[in-house]
């Protein structure tokens, strides 16, 4: 997409940097587009005068998008678990932090879930392996169409997940993680497998003073999951 002109084009000519500072006149854009096809925005080259790209030009602004996708492919590739398609150790804490700080920086409120999956050696010995990934596939597929966009989910490795989530409070994270436990209970029942998924959970609520990390927030809601767990077990 090329504007040779923007002061003269319908689309461009009232926007504010236009207009104003800092008086663009040309803009070209090239679409950015993710491996499974979606749309991630456009690598721009923008003018204070007006031109026109040759085509020479044009080739070079393709082959810069293609290197870009390229780069971020590469890097998903680097923080998303091949088997659930969620966010990895490394995947998760970067998008973690991230979101941990934005939550710190406008004062909002965030609560980590940290899960583990109950029994799932014996699926794995009993069943094998390939039993095992289609429970790890979903069971986050489940996180994921119970939790919300704004959520962070991850797998840390082995039965273990976690999710951010943010703008939320302990309560509001009890809603939560019932509606979890309600989908869970759910597939089941409608699953016909002869074992059912089962997990342990614990839940720590944000504490900008003592959670400087998300790593902080990770190890003291793993030690409140295995607190659930040990009751789980002793109820047997």
């Amino acid at each position: 997409m090329q504007i040779f002109d923007a002061a003269a084009s319908p689309q461009f000519l009232d926007n504010p940097m236009v207009t104003g500072e800092p008086y663009i006149r040309f803009y070209a854009g090239q679409p950015l587009m993710a491996a499974n096809g979606l749309r991630l925005g456009r690598i721009c080259i923008m003018d204070t005068k007006p031109r026109r790209l040759d085509s020479g030009e044009l080739g070079l602004l393709r082959d810069l998008a293609a290197l870009v996708e390229r780069e971020i492919h590469t890097v998903d590739l680097a923080t998303t678990d091949e088997l659930t398609k969620i966010a990895n150790r490394r995947g998760f804490e970067i998008q973690a932090q991230n979101a941990l700080d934005f939550c710190k920086r406008v004062e909002r409120p965030a609560t980590m879930a940290f899960l583990d999956l109950n029994d799932f050696k014996m699926i794995n010995d009993r069943f094998g392996h390939q039993e095992g990934d289609h429970v790890l596939a979903t069971f986050s597929s489940i996180l994921i169409n119970t939790l919300r966009r704004s959520d962070v989910i991850g797998r840390l490795g082995g039965d273990e997940f976690v999710a951010l989530l943010t703008n939320t409070t302990p309560n509001e994270a009890e809603i939560l993680m019932s509606r979890f436990q309600s989908s869970i209970e759910a597939y089941n029942k409608e699953s016909g497998k002869s074992y059912e998924l089962s997990y342990s959970v614990g839940q720590v609520a944000y504490d900008p003073e003592g959670h400087l990390t998300i790593d902080d927030l990770i190890s003291e809601s793993d030690r409140a999951m295995y607190v659930d767990k040990r009751l789980k077990k002793s109820l047997i």
